[in-house]
């Protein structure tokens, strides 16, 4: 099969582009009839909704921190305690959930100078995040740092799935 070594290529080489497999797949799939992994190619070509059911690999785990001041001091990039919050929100907050397509995270990663990448918190979550500090400190501004080595395992996961399939199909 052809395309299925065209697939095994791009994704074993080191500078293959993973959506260009995907494409190539999401066409062999459809070729040899076998359409049940169509729903999955789609999904990570195009992004998920806010109302599917994300992959494992797709939710990265995510540290809060604040800048804050009680008028004498400031700290800044602190971690915050999490325990008296509402499950709720420290899921949102502690969890990073990348829908987008990989298009996107691959740009994000490619993009990224840094090690982290942020995402705010809504200002009216920092008196309830403020309540975990000591010493009457006021939260002036939050956020969730998410690494970028999780968002490149994503990369890695969707590469490592689908050249599973692949190779097995060819054998």
């Amino acid at each position: 099969m052809k395309l299925a070594d065209e697939i095994v290529e791009i994704l074993s080489s080191n500078g293959g582009v993973l959506t260009e497999a995907l494409v190539k797949t999401k066409v062999l799939l459809h070729k040899i009839g076998h359409k049940e992994l169509v729903v999955w190619v789609n999904k990570e070509l195009s992004g998920y909704s806010e109302d599917d059911e994300l992959p494992d690999y797709r939710i990265i785990p995510a540290q809060v921190l604040v800048s804050a001041t009680n008028g004498a001091y400031e700290v800044r990039s602190h971690p915050v305690p999490m325990a008296h919050i509402d499950k709720k929100y420290r899921d949102m907050w502690e969890q990073a959930k990348l829908t987008h397509s990989l298009a996107v995270i691959e740009k994000l990663v490619t993009s990224n100078d840094g090690e982290t990448l942020q995402s705010p918190i809504p200002m009216e979550a920092n008196g309830m995040l403020g309540k975990g500090l000591a010493n009457s400190y006021m939260v002036q501004r939050a956020w969730s740092e998410i690494p970028v080595a999780g968002i490149s395992n994503i990369l890695m996961q969707v590469r490592s799935r689908l050249l599973d399939f692949v190779l097995e199909l060819s054998s």
